[in-house]
């Protein structure tokens, strides 16, 4: 065989040999991504299902007189709201009543920004509780607020609505994922008397839902407050990959 040859079937043998490695690449690069990012929100979760019930067992040893002195929160372990890259920037959703017409945390998709990534201990520190939906295998961060940086990593609750665990209405909003599975890409399974659970810091709040329905990005009816029951509500777009609507479900605190 002639030096010439040898030569191109070397070349030959390298690039197939880098088109292979690089296909590889292409394929394994995103899972480690996926597998890290869902690694460290399993990891949030667990921690925060864990002191949870350190709390909540500690709460429940003492007397009903020393709970309230137990569980004020010090500066250091309030919620805060996340910081912008420009100290003269402001914020892309502000505090307003539901009722208000300016009121940027509706139904629409949430608006971005600059900052999109949020550490682990960021993700603790802001973590306000865990969203579980047995039936469609939702284990997720609560948050507070709708940014895109909230939204990476849990559901975010919209600030001018209720808390948990009090009469009106308390609304999360989530996104959904391409992928079968992810955050709430399973909502639409869910059907009247199916069961959500929310896990705070003290409580175990747990919620039958009533009502699933799909409404216009515009509708902002969802948002209305309960003056007698704990409602809990939770939106996404709908269908996946496109958003041009909101699936909606409602759900009531068990008593």
């Amino acid at each position: 065989m002639s030096e010439r040859k040898k030569r191109k079937i070397n070349i030959r043998g390298v690039l197939s040999i880098f088109l292979f490695t690089a296909g590889l690449l292409l394929v394994l690069i995103p899972l480690i991504k996926t597998y890290y990012n869902t690694k460290r929100n399993d990891d949030v979760i667990e921690e925060f299902l864990r002191q949870s019930e350190f709390v909540v067992s500690e709460l429940e040893s003492m007397e009903i007189e020393d709970v309230e002195q137990f569980y004020i929160p010090s500066a250091e372990n309030l919620v805060t709201e996340p910081s912008y890259d420009d100290p003269d920037e402001t914020p892309a959703q502000t505090e307003t009543p539901a009722h208000s017409e300016t009121a940027s945390e509706t139904p629409s998709s949430p608006q971005p920004t600059k900052k999109l990534k949020m550490t682990k201990e960021e993700m603790q520190k802001r973590t306000t509780g865990v969203l579980i939906i047995p039936k469609i295998d939702v284990k997720m961060l609560i948050m507070d607020g709708t940014d895109d940086a909230t939204l990476s990593v849990a559901v975010g609750r919209l600030t001018y609505t209720d808390n948990f665990d009090e009469i009106g209405n308390c609304v999360l909003a989530g996104h959904r994922s391409y992928t079968f599975g992810k955050y709430l890409n399973r909502l639409n399974e869910l059907e009247i008397g199916d069961k959500i659970t929310v896990q705070t810091k003290t409580k175990t709040l747990n919620y039958t839902i009533y009502k699933s329905h799909i409404i216009e990005p515009d509708d902002f009816s969802i948002l209305n407050r309960n003056d007698k029951d704990k409602i809990l509500t939770v939106f996404t777009c709908h269908p996946p990959g496109v958003g041009s609507h909101r699936l909606v479900v409602h759900a009531k605190q068990d008593e």
